[in-house]
């Protein structure tokens, strides 16, 4: 099942991501129905709900679209294009009334824990903190992974708070990194929230505020695979794609490679894994 959340009013740097959903669709042609290993994506079908809108404001405008995420039955994969990343708050809050013990893997160049950032307490930066409030979640039910830009209450919250986090240095430089962040998410149902400023602008340059020294493509789908085989996915997120500022459709393009091999994931047996 899929939805657009074509909003990006929480952008405070650059905007644009508000026009990701009809350039994800548009460029979808382009991806034929096999995984990256020659495997066919069988049995997979996709039901698009269209585009959902917040209005002017996720304040106001995130319960109306998590209510119609949340009709979404709990047998189907659910994937959102955003959006800014304020746009995973109706759907956390969705995800969160849809499977019971939900755990949720934030894939961010920036953790979005501050209360207050940037002008307000429903921007970007807030966008992980707002989540796990109208969801309900335990900020345990979080591991964050491939971050490398933080404001210091959003490091006083991870360790204050248990929050698991494999930084983007640690990604690069300590092999049993991902080992650890997998533990937490080990035989749960997981929602993968993936910021497309997780990579590196090398290999996404079309977002709001890219980041170096970020992920490439490559360790992306090595992490995606370690935690299909940890936990169960149930959805996906990907925000912060802006096509205004991409270049050639390089990012566009990496965030279609990632939800096809999500899907693949979800559509295989664990012996094909």
């Amino acid at each position: 099942m899929i939805a657009g959340i074509p909003y990006d009013g929480s952008a405070v740097y650059r905007r644009g991501a508000a026009r990701a959903p009809a350039e994800l669709r548009r460029l979808s042609a382009a991806l034929p129905p096999v995984d990256e290993r020659g495997r066919r994506l069988q049995g997979l079908t996709v039901h698009d709900l269209g585009d959902l809108s917040m209005g002017a404001s996720v304040e106001v405008g995130w319960p109306s679209v998590a209510e119609r995420l949340g009709e979404v039955p709990s047998t189907a994969f659910l994937t959102v294009l955003g959006g800014d990343h304020c746009s995973a708050i109706p759907v956390l809050a969705a995800q969160a009334r849809r499977h019971p013990d939900l755990a949720v893997l934030w894939v961010d160049a920036h953790p979005d824990l501050c209360d207050h950032s940037r002008g307000g307490r429903w921007t970007c930066g807030c966008a992980l903190r707002r989540s796990l409030e109208v969801a309900g979640l335990a900020p345990g039910a979080v591991a964050l992974a491939g971050c490398r830009d933080f404001d210091p209450e959003e490091v006083d919250f991870v360790r204050e708070r248990g929050v698991a986090m494999v930084t983007a240095w640690e990604l690069a430089t300590e092999p049993a990194a991902v080992g650890r962040l997998c533990a937490r998410l080990e035989g749960r149902p997981v929602h993968l929230s993936l910021d497309i400023d997780a990579l590196d602008p090398a290999f996404a340059p079309g977002t709001e505020i890219a980041s170096a020294a970020g992920l490439s493509t490559r360790q992306a789908l090595q992490l995606l695979d370690a935690v299909a085989r940890a936990g169960r996915l149930v959805g996906m997120d990907v925000c912060e794609v802006a096509p205004p500022l991409d270049h050639a459709d390089i990012t566009v393009l990496a965030a279609l490679k990632l939800i096809f091999e999500t899907w693949a994931r979800v559509a295989m047996t664990d012996a094909d894994r």
